[in-house]
């Protein structure tokens, strides 16, 4: 996979297709692979860019802990797009990767054709809870590496939920969440996740966001629902799908319908090819 060197890391991408670029940015803690059935489907009409954050994948996990924080992702995010020779595109994320989405979009307005924040906030109600969950994440990293890590992400109901859909998945899950070094799960879970501000603390930022704007949420994915429907409400004219049947990962759980979604919403900003 190509690989492009951004704030001093090497960041791994796929990309497909051609067109107008929409970049996909993946959740904690699985990797690009997360966007399979995204960059099939939308690699017919654009440009599919999926990358691997820094700590993740094939991109490079510094070893220091300062090297990962919420800023990092934004910025590493910012480099992407200008070491592809990207002017514009259409970002998407989902939880961690909704979160740098829409911290983008805050930061760089101009070149954010749409934002699409998907089943993103969780930890926003007790953020000290959170933190706790997320240095427990660390910790078994840490100590136990990534089986560990693994064992200790799967009982939480996020992760749960859609590997208790069947064997296939549950395999597909496990293998996405073990592709990655376990310091580099361990430093995000403590410096990305564990310190990034609740979405209920952005609400004068939120209401300043001008960039068109899609939040999506499972129904089932009960810690995302009240921030969802939060930023819903503040962001200026933001549209709210919930999608009925779906937990956390609802790209890979209806991948069809999610598909639909998000192109939809391309037609309706004027993001076509």
């Amino acid at each position: 996979m190509p690989r492009v060197r951004v704030n001093g890391v090497h960041l791994c991408y796929e990309a497909a297709g051609s067109g107008r670029p929409v970049i996909l940015v993946h959740a904690y803690p699985v990797g690009r692979t997360m966007w399979g059935p995204q960059v099939a489907y939308l690699r017919q009409r654009y440009r599919v860019i999926a990358y691997d954050c820094r700590g993740f994948g094939e991109s490079d996990a510094p070893p220091a802990p300062e090297e990962y924080s919420q800023p990092h992702s934004v910025e590493d995010l910012r480099g992407l797009l200008r070491g592809l020779g990207i002017q514009r595109a259409a970002v998407v994320g989902l939880s961690m990767g909704g979160n740098i989405a829409l911290h983008f979009a805050l930061s760089d307005p101009a070149h954010v054709a749409g934002v699409v924040i998907c089943d993103t906030g969780a930890g926003s109600d007790d953020p000290v809870q959170f933190r706790a969950v997320t240095d427990g994440w660390a910790r078994a990293a840490e100590t136990g590496g990534v089986e560990a890590f693994a064992a200790a992400i799967l009982g939480h109901p996020v992760w749960a939920g859609y590997a208790a859909r069947g064997p296939a998945e549950a395999a597909a899950m496990r293998a996405m969440i073990t592709a990655h070094p376990p310091h580099g799960v361990a430093h995000t879970a403590r410096g990305t996740l564990g310190k990034r501000p609740p979405i209920f603390a952005l609400e004068e930022r939120l209401r300043t966001l001008a960039v068109p704007s899609l939040i999506v949420v499972g129904e089932r994915d009960l810690p995302c629902i009240a921030p969802s429907k939060f930023m819903a409400d503040r962001i200026p004219d933001a549209l709210l799908h919930v999608m009925e049947g779906c937990g956390h990962f609802n790209n890979l759980e209806h991948p069809a319908e999610f598909n639909r979604i998000l192109e939809a919403f391309f037609r309706k900003i004027g993001w076509e090819g």
